[in-house]
Formats: C-alpha cells, sequence, structure tokens
C-alpha cells in the first residue's frame, strides 16, 4: 500500500512536466517560428515575380503560373538588385567565378594579313632531265655492264651489249656497199646503222676491219645515277621495253604538299626556304617553279615542285625535307599599308552552320555573336563583319560561357541597354518564304516586342495550328494589338530560326475564330490556365 501511495505523486509529476514542455514548445513557436513565417511572407510579397517562364524555353512567359507548352511548371523570375535590361543571350558571371573559369580576353586588333606557310616536301630526279634507254631493235642482252640500280655512271661509259639479228644484217649491207663502191648504198647503209643508235665508233671499226661484230656494246648518254633498271643479262628486249633511266643529281625536284586552307595563296615565283634533319645546319633557298594542276589523289593536297641545285649531292631523292614560305597576301599599291581585323584562332566557335565569339561586355557581362570569318592567317582568323576593332572577346573557357549565351542569344552585336526590339530587325531577304493565317491575339508583351497567338496552320513551314509565341517587326507598332484581337497575319522564320509576325492586317469585324486540330488543342496551355475554354 505505501508503495500504491507513493506512485501517484510520481505519476502526477510526470503529467505536470509533459503539459509544461508542451506549454513552452508552443510559446516558442509563437514567438520565433510565427513571427518568422510571418517575415518571410512580407519578403515574398515585397518580392513579387516579375513573370513566370517555361524551364526549356525563356521565351515563353507569362503573368501567373502554370504550365509550359511541354508541360513543365513554369518557373518564376524575381527582380533583384542585380536584374537589369539586357540584350538577348547576355551572361552576368560574379568576378569570383570568371577567375575559377579561367576567363581570357583579348582585345580585337588589325593586322597586316601575312601567312607563314610550313609544308612537307620529297626530293625527287628532275624528270625533265633523266634519259631513259631503250633498244630500237629486237635483240638479247648478252652482257650488262651496270648490275644494280643506283650506280652512278658516266657519259659514253658502257652499259649493256646486245645481240640482234637486225643489227648484223646492217652492218653486212654496209660492207656491200663498201665493196661495190657505190656512195648511195654507203651512205644508205651508214644512214641505217645511224638511225639504229649504232655507235659512231663502231662503224669507223667496220670500214677499217671489214669485219661484222656479233654485238653491239651501248654506251650511257649522259653521266647520272642508274633508276628503274628493267633487265639482266640473257633478256630479250624489245623497242617498246624501257630497259632503265639515267638521272643526273646536279639538279634536283621538291614536291611540296600544300594544305587546302593555303593553296589559293601559292603563286609561281615565290620565294622558300627549305631545310632538313639530314643537314640541320644548311638553309637552302628557292622559289616555286610550278604548281600541279591537280590534287594529290590520297592525300588531297596542292603538289608544288621546286627546283633546286644540287653541289655534293647534299640532297638525295626520296629525301623528306621541310619548306618554308613566308607570304605577304595584302593588296594595294601600298601592301604594307593595307590591315585586316583578325582574332586568335582559338576565340572562334566553328559550329559547321555558323561562326561565333563571345563578346566580352562591362561588369562581368558576356553575349556570344555570330562573326563572319575569312582566311586563317597563321594563328589568326581575318574577321569580316560582326566584330569593329578594340572590342574585347574571350579566348579562354568562351566553350563553357558559349553554351549559356547561346540559348537565348540572338547572336547579334548590340549594346546591353538598346531596345530589344531592334534584336529582331535583321530578318532573311524579301525573297524569303511566308505564309498567312488568322490568327488570335491571347497576351502582348510590348517591351519584348513579342506576342502569344493562337493561330492556323502554316502550310509553308510544314505547322499545324497551335497557340506559341512570335516576335513582331520592329516597322510593326505594338500597341495596335489587344488582347483577344483576330488578326490576319504574314508569318516568315528569322535567321536564327525563330518565327516572326512581319505583316498584319485589322479588320473593323471580327473575323471566325481559329479552329485548331484536336492534336494542337493539348497545346494551348496558356488559355487553360488563365480560365479561357
Amino acid at each position: 500500500m505505501n508503495n500504491a501511495h507513493l506512485s501517484k505523486p510520481n505519476g502526477l509529476g510526470v503529467t505536470l512536466g509533459l503539459i509544461m514542455g508542451i506549454g513552452i514548445s508552443a510559446l516558442c513557436y509563437w514567438a520565433f517560428i510565427k513571427p518568422s513565417d510571418h517575415t518571410s511572407n512580407e519578403v515574398k510579397s515585397s518580392e513579387a515575380p516579375l513573370y513566370w517562364v517555361a524551364p526549356m524555353d525563356p521565351n515563353f512567359k507569362r503573368d501567373k503560373p502554370g504550365k509550359s507548352p511541354m508541360g513543365m511548371d513554369l518557373v518564376p523570375v524575381y527582380k533583384t538588385e542585380k536584374t537589369k535590361e539586357t540584350s538577348k543571350g547576355t551572361v552576368e558571371i560574379e568576378p569570383s567565378i570568371v577567375n575559377n573559369l579561367g576567363v581570357k580576353t583579348t582585345e580585337v586588333n588589325l593586322i597586316t594579313p601575312s601567312v607563314d606557310i610550313r609544308a612537307f616536301g620529297r626530293v625527287e630526279y628532275a624528270q625533265n632531265l633523266m634519259v631513259h634507254v631503250h633498244a630500237r631493235v629486237e635483240g638479247w642482252v648478252e652482257t650488262l655492264y651496270v648490275r644494280s640500280a643506283g650506280e652512278f655512271i658516266e657519259k659514253d661509259a658502257p652499259l649493256y651489249d646486245l645481240y640482234s639479228p637486225e643489227l648484223v644484217n646492217a652492218q653486212e649491207e654496209l660492207l656491200l656497199a663498201l665493196k661495190q663502191g657505190n656512195a648511195n648504198l654507203i651512205q644508205a647503209a651508214q644512214s641505217r646503222l645511224e638511225s639504229l643508235n649504232v655507235p659512231a665508233t663502231l662503224v669507223d671499226s667496220l670500214k677499217q676491219t671489214q669485219k661484222v661484230q656479233r654485238t653491239v656494246t651501248f654506251t650511257a648518254p649522259q653521266s647520272g645515277f642508274v633508276n628503274n633498271l628493267q633487265i639482266q643479262e640473257g633478256f630479250f628486249v624489245t623497242p617498246s621495253k624501257t630497259l632503265l633511266s639515267v638521272a643526273p643529281t646536279n639538279q634536283v625536284w621538291v614536291i611540296a604538299s600544300i594544305f587546302a586552307e593555303h593553296a589559293n595563296f601559292i603563286k609561281e615565283g615565290q620565294k622558300a626556304s627549305i631545310t632538313s634533319e639530314y643537314f640541320p645546319n644548311t638553309k637552302l633557298s628557292s622559289q616555286v617553279e610550278y604548281i600541279y594542276p591537280s590534287l594529290h589523289n590520297k592525300t588531297k593536297t596542292l603538289q608544288v615542285r621546286f627546283l633546286l641545285d644540287n653541289p655534293g649531292l647534299l640532297l638525295k631523292p626520296e629525301m623528306f625535307v621541310d619548306v618554308f614560305l613566308q607570304l605577304d597576301i595584302a593588296h594595294g599599291s601600298d601592301k604594307h599599308s593595307i590591315k585586316v581585323l583578325a582574332v586568335p584562332v582559338d576565340a572562334v566557335i566553328r559550329t559547321g552552320l555558323q561562326d561565333r565569339v563571345v563578346l566580352a561586355l562591362e561588369e562581368g557581362k558576356f553575349k556570344s555573336i555570330e562573326v563572319g570569318v575569312g582566311r586563317k592567317l597563321g594563328d589568326f582568323y581575318e574577321i569580316t563583319n560582326g566584330l569593329s576593332e578594340n572590342d574585347k572577346i574571350v579566348t579562354s573557357a568562351q566553350f563553357l560561357i558559349d553554351s549559356e549565351s547561346s540559348i537565348t542569344s540572338d547572336f547579334k552585336r548590340m549594346a546591353a541597354d538598346e531596345d530589344s526590339s531592334a534584336t529582331f530587325s535583321a530578318i532573311q531577304k524579301d525573297n524569303q518564304q511566308s505564309a498567312w493565317t488568322l490568327a488570335t491575339v491571347n497576351e502582348v508583351f510590348i517591351e519584348d516586342s513579342m506576342l502569344n497567338l493562337t493561330h492556323g496552320p502554316l502550310d509553308t513551314f510544314g505547322m499545324m495550328g497551335m497557340t506559341m509565341d512570335f516576335l513582331v517587326s520592329e516597322n510593326l507598332d505594338m500597341t495596335q494589338f489587344k488582347e483577344n484581337q483576330d488578326i490576319h497575319v504574314e508569318i516568315v522564320k528569322t535567321a536564327s530560326g525563330m518565327f516572326l509576325v512581319k505583316t498584319v492586317h485589322f479588320t473593323e469585324q471580327q473575323s471566325p475564330k481559329v479552329e485548331m486540330p484536336s492534336e494542337a488543342m493539348e497545346m494551348d496551355h496558356s488559355k487553360h490556365h488563365r480560365g479561357e475554354h
């Protein structure tokens, strides 16, 4: 009993402790949590969203929450101290992040257009100086005095002995004419031996000895190295077969391969320097002798020929050399006064369809803009349009910035505080394709020069009727457009791929409502969220 009596006060104490804990928690909640929520609500109400935007399409804007055409929740955009009106595609990066990314910039300058070309070359025999040896009669090679290609041979040194029945008959005809003493026959026999390329020494010996020689020895037509040796002792030869070639090396050719980007810069007579690892301390000078009319069938490079003197056989056929050409490609009477705008090669982003650079603006802002790229001048690209002298561009980490800027960029050069309507002033040429259709104005974005329209089919572009945002030509007055207004519009496609209202017809009477196919109705999220059915 005593124990039971004592347990009651303990239970009561526990209960009282629990009640006091709950009360203290409630006081803390009302004292700290609620005021904090209240303060948060005040902040949110004071920082109301400027608008709601689609996560995957920055051009899809609404003044209230809803769904994007892709079915995603619209994201609110708040006005902060750093929120400023900037041109499309402008990216603002904190200085600390700029340093972490390793962003480097440089100024756009004017340079004198010159090209330093380094080409790969190969030494060859001078084809115009080579002599190819043929037998002028059929016969057999009985003795060959040259045993392998590459041997050097002096002029008039013996090459091979040939046995030919035709040569034997020609000698006998001369002996017969000599015995008859007929001058005409003697002259005819001698002419025949000369036409068969019989050496004059053999003819003289025949006249003196009156003996026919079974074989005839043929000699080298010039000094040089034996090349393309096609015979051995015992071979049967014919006039159509090349027996060998003799190539002099006092002069050689260098055939250089020029890449396509430099092909148009090469002219005959341009001076070049030729070096090789085979003679590292020697530099040879030459000039362009000939430019071949076709490209190499495998490498697709332009073949350029140089003729070089070769004292001491410094250059050997099949040797590899380096060819250097420094070309000043400026035009005009005073070529050194002609300069072009150029940027480093690393600064240009080439996509195949568009060339662009990242322009460094003031206060840590960057913007991708489209540029016209001309010739490649060594480590620089010539810029034909899109930049001006002293512009600052990004040369390192530009791909990271471009990937963010190009999402919304119009790629047009303009100042950050210009009217955004000028962004879209450059549209395609007058002969561009267009489509007329009926449309209903859902929303008017005057500051952005944009309309949200529910339109009928655009057959020219293969589009069915739907609800979407359109750019508006700067020639049109944005104040003329009203919500729920029915209009007749001409739609064109801009160079950036977006659609633009080029022409509009306003009528006093309401035109028929635009009829859309059932598939397009599913895309009309904007009206659904405004409560329009």
